[in-house]
């Protein structure tokens, strides 16, 4: 018997939202501010003197930027399920890698070599991994995904999943995180065939409302770069 999945995204307007924080504007800093040096010990310890620091740290950015992308949490079980869940996950990287990359203060955006990623993944010991990759920033990401058990009492064969993807943007000099992203995205999963894996069908949903998560991200991400002001060094 042939079976037939079909998933049919449907942006639901009340729920597919994705909310950025915002450049600081440039009357932000007065004429007598000055920028104290940040040091590598900066982040260590919380004492008034480096919280202000933080606080009075102006940022910019090379006029072209490397961007390492790392995910934090993986979900490879159904990664290697089937052809179709391997073509769906590379497409998913391919469109938010696109994305990134076209930006014109970004000459490349790729995934964080496996090896150079810590075992203690803390803000110092990554930016170290991203300095190595020689990267600008650091765009680190986690993904959450789960499918509305409501609507399978409505109609056993319809369901529809969500995936909220939470991102931030690390200056990899300064440690500063200069941008953050939660995108929240709804797609709708039909199976029409009652003999069909449905556990398979809200996956792929899952992971086709996190592609659309992540393009968001990207989008946020190049807007907020082209407020940011360039380095004169």
């Amino acid at each position: 018997m042939n079976r037939i999945i079909i998933i049919a995204m449907t942006l639901m307007l009340g729920a597919c939202t994705t909310v950025g924080s915002q450049h600081r504007p440039a009357n932000y800093y007065n004429d007598k501010t000055t920028q104290p040096g940040l040091t590598s010990q900066l982040l260590a310890d919380d004492n008034d003197q480096k919280i202000n620091e933080l606080l009075a740290y102006r940022v910019s950015l090379p006029a072209l930027n490397r961007i390492a992308i790392l995910k934090l949490n993986n979900h490879q079980h159904w990664q290697y399920y089937s052809s179709d869940f391997t073509a769906l996950t590379q497409s998913l990287s391919d469109g938010f890698i696109r994305e990134l990359r076209s930006s014109e203060k970004v000459y490349d955006a790729s995934f964080l070599p496996a090896m150079l990623i810590p075992e203690k993944t803390s803000i110092n010991a990554l930016r170290e991994a991203a300095a190595r990759f020689q990267a600008d920033l650091l765009l680190t990401y986690r993904s959450q995904c789960d499918s509305y058990q409501k609507y399978r009492f409505l109609d056993p064969n319809e369901s529809k999943a969500y995936c909220a993807v939470e991102a931030i943007v690390v200056d990899v000099r300064s440690g500063i995180i200069i941008q953050s992203v939660v995108s929240t995205q709804d797609v709708k999963a039909i199976n029409v065939d009652a003999d069909t894996n449905f556990s398979e069908t809200v996956k792929k949903a899952e992971l086709e409302a996190e592609a659309k998560s992540l393009l968001e991200i990207g989008k946020q991400v190049n807007a907020y770069l082209r407020q940011v002001e360039v380095s004169r060094s």
